[in-house]
C-alpha cells in the first residue's frame, strides 16, 4: 500500500492492505531461523531502487495499539477498530503484529487510521534491518507455542497473504504464495468525499446560501 491510502468496500467497512509498498520475503513461513512451526513472515524494506533501511510502513486498516510484549524487538500488537474484508474472502476483526522497529511511534492505547506512519522496519535488537508481521483472525487473544521449537505467536494465526490485499504493493520476492488484489465494489467517488471531507461540503453550501 502506499502512504495515506485508504480502501473502503462499498458496504463501507475498510479493506485489509498490505502495509509496505513492496513484498520482499527475507524469511517465509515456517523458517528454520525463528519461525518454524509459524505463519510469521519477515519483509525487506524496499524501494525503487532496491534496499531501504527503516522502511517506513503503514496502517494496513484503522486499528488501535492493545499490547506491547517484548521489549527487546520492541513489537507492537494491533487490532483493527471495526470488521474490516480480509483477502480470503471473509470479513471480520484481525490482529497483527509487527516487530524490530528501532524507535516505535506509538504505544498501547494509540490509534492509527489506515494508510497513516505505523511504523519502520528495524535491527531492535540485533538483526539485520526487516519488519516481523504476523496476522491472526478476531479481537487480540493473546499468544501460544508451537512446535517443533516451541516459537511463539498470536493465538488464531492467519496466513499474511489470507488477511492482506495487495492492491498498489510491488511484489519483488513473495515466495508464491497466493497474493491477491481487492477488486470488489467500492462507494462512488462523490459518496466516499462526503464521508472524508463533510466540513468541505458544508463550507460550499454555506458560501452558496449567502
Amino acid at each position: 500500500m502506499r502512504p495515506f491510502e485508504r480502501l473502503v468496500a462499498d458496504d463501507g467497512y475498510e479493506v485489509m492492505l498490505f502495509p509496505l509498498e513492496y513484498i520482499n520475503i527475507s524469511q517465509p513461513e515456517g523458517g528454520s531461523y525463528s519461525h518454524a512451526g509459524t505463519l510469521q513472515i519477515d519483509f525487506l524494506g524496499w524501494g525503487p531502487n532496491g534496499r531501504v533501511l527503516r522502511c517506513p510502513y503503514y496502517a494496513p486498516c484503522t486499528c488501535t495499539c492493545v499490547a506491547t510484549t517484548d521489549s527487546s524487538t520492541n513489537n507492537r500488537v494491533w487490532q483493527s477498530t471495526r470488521a474490516v474484508h480480509l483477502a480470503d474472502g471473509t470479513m471480520g476483526f484481525v490482529t497483527f503484529e509487527m516487530a524490530h522497529d528501532n524507535f516505535p511511534a506509538h504505544n498501547v492505547g494509540d490509534t492509527v487510521q489506515q494508510g497513516e506512519l505505523l511504523g519502520h522496519t528495524g535491527t531492535a535488537p540485533n538483526v539485520g534491518d526487516h519488519m516481523h508481521f504476523q496476522c491472526a483472525r478476531g479481537p487480540y487473544a493473546g499468544w501460544e507455542q508451537v512446535p517443533p521449537n516451541n516459537n511463539w505467536q498470536l493465538v488464531h494465526e492467519m496466513h499474511i497473504y489470507d488477511a492482506c490485499y495487495v492492491n498498489d504493493t510491488t511484489i519483488i520476492d513473495g515466495e508464491g504464495y497466493n497474493w491477491r488484489t481487492y477488486d470488489g465494489p467500492t462507494p462512488p467517488e462523490e459518496e466516499e468525499k462526503k464521508k472524508r471531507f463533510p466540513w468541505v461540503l458544508y463550507a460550499r453550501k454555506f458560501r452558496e446560501g449567502r
